[in-house]
């Protein structure tokens, strides 16, 4: 699924900049984010395709006028220090010939800071993003199987 691989485009080099950055840098490389992410919320968002600017629009409506994301004030967001993100990456699956499931674990907290995934999960593509809720890592699992 296209919208899946652009997802995971983004959410990749940022969980490997996690991982492997020295956060107190000024700046992080971004030579692994897709020049697409970049160019959203850049200065000449035009640059940017369709689906990047709509979901620009779609996170605008979802957050209430949420302005974009700064690439670098996003990345930050992956420092292992930074108590903001309230999330971790576990997995996206297919759930329809129209539908992805995004799984992160909250460490099981029912609300929890999310808007810079909400970002990524938009400008991947997303036309609705409902949620979080909160399941049991089975369900994913059946998911994922059911998926392969």
């Amino acid at each position: 699924m296209e919208y899946e691989r652009r997802l995971r485009s983004v959410i990749t080099p940022a969980v490997r900049l996690g991982g492997t950055a020295d956060f107190g840098q000024d700046s992080l490389p971004v030579d692994d984010v897709p020049d697409w992410f970049a160019a959203v919320s850049s200065q000449d968002p035009e640059q940017a395709p369709q689906f990047a600017r709509y979901g620009c629009d779609r996170y605008a409506e979802h957050a209430g006028g949420g302005r974009p994301w700064e690439p670098q004030d996003w990345l930050y967001r992956f420092d292992p220090d930074e108590d903001s993100r309230g999330w971790e990456w576990w997995d996206a699956t297919p759930a329809g010939p129209s539908r992805v499931h995004v799984w992160v674990d909250s460490w099981g907290e029912p609300f929890f800071g999310c808007q810079d995934l909400l970002w990524a999960a938009y400008v991947a593509g997303a036309v609705r993003v409902d949620g979080p809720g909160v399941h049991k890592s089975a369900v994913w699992s059946a998911e994922r199987d059911a998926s392969r």
